[in-house]
């Protein structure tokens, strides 16, 4: 039985995962089963049962009117006909450019969150205030081109954002496979980012009333936090690869937007690609420099009426939102 499972599966596997293709899926399966149990009573061997039962129901073609999903079927085999069929090279390469862009982005992230130790460290060292804001401006800077770099590591692949394409069952096997690899990895770093995050508030509380060391302890939090959300933000973006190629086959052409096509301005592109990241960091710079926590949140609201200005002025009206 498990070779039937497998052919269903095999049978299935390029259209899209509703809740009614999963239920003609079920009731295919149940009729092969039925059938192999009936020819298996009337004395065939298990190979003879299994050839007969695929002969039998082995096209999906014939069978989706009977299963209620021949519009399905149909809109599928058309929507396949125009796919970009992804290599095997190219399917490994992308995983790779993922793998150096999830590095960068969670690099980045790293020294937004870090960029106010600057201040923290000259005030609890009693330096001179420029040299923490200066730190604080070149930490989101680094962190800004961190953001940027990893936007250049997809260039190659973007069509993969783009364009319907597809993979064919050895690429699939290979993509599970590496998925399973990865999964004792991706829980440890999640698991280890988690308890980073939990833990950021030791050094506060170790170093209360020890006078220097309870000021850098404030340092310390970011950093001990920054680690974390490193760790979890790298983790995701890695199992997220695995599971955008293993979904690829079932995107349908109404589902790709074109993010290139949307602005107008390729400068725009860019600034937008790494608006909220920014806002989120001068949102920090302006509050710490400042301390005015309770007037610095007007910033938000600022940011949301701005990026609704930028896309009405240069977003393409023609291009999927």
């Amino acid at each position: 039985m498990e070779t039937i499972r497998n052919y269903i599966e095999s049978m299935f596997r390029t259209l899209p995962q509703t809740e009614k293709v999963l239920r003609a899926k079920s009731e295919l399966y149940q009729m092969m089963e039925d059938k192999y149990t009936e020819l298996i009573k009337e004395g065939k061997s298990e190979n003879e049962a299994v050839g007969t039962v695929i002969s039998e129901f082995g096209n999906l073609e014939d069978l989706s009117s009977t299963l209620g999903i021949a519009d399905i079927f149909k809109t599928t085999r058309e929507e396949n006909i125009n796919r970009r069929k992804l290599t095997f090279d190219e399917v490994k390469g992308f995983l790779e450019a993922k793998r150096s862009a999830a590095l960068f982005v969670a690099a980045g992230i790293f020294f937004c969150i870090n960029c106010v130790i600057g201040p923290i460290i000259t005030d609890a060292l009693h330096m001179n205030d420029i040299l923490g804001v200066c730190a604080l401006f070149v930490l989101i800077a680094v962190g800004i081109s961190c953001f940027i770099i990893s936007n250049s590591r997809l260039d190659e692949y973007k069509y993969i954002y783009k364009e319907s394409c597809s993979i064919d069952s050895a690429e699939r096997e290979f993509l599970m496979n590496k998925r399973r690899e990865n999964t004792n990895t991706y829980s440890m770093q999640l698991t280890i980012g988690i308890v980073l995050c939990v833990l950021c508030v030791v050094p506060p509380i170790a170093f209360d009333g020890l006078g220097v060391l309870e000021e850098l302890s404030a340092a310390m939090l970011f950093i001990v936090v920054g680690a974390g959300v490193f760790l979890i933000s790298y983790a995701n973006i890695i199992r997220g690869s695995y599971d955008q190629l293993l979904g690829v086959n079932n995107k349908a052409p109404s589902d790709i937007k074109d993010e290139d096509a949307r602005y107008t301005n390729k400068y725009v592109k860019v600034i937008m690609s790494v608006y909220w990241q920014t806002i989120t960091c001068i949102y920090l710079c302006i509050s710490f420099a400042t301390g005015d926590w309770h007037i610095t949140w007007i910033i938000w609201p600022i940011a949301g009426v701005l990026v609704k200005i930028l896309r009405a002025i240069f977003e393409d009206t023609g291009a999927e939102n």
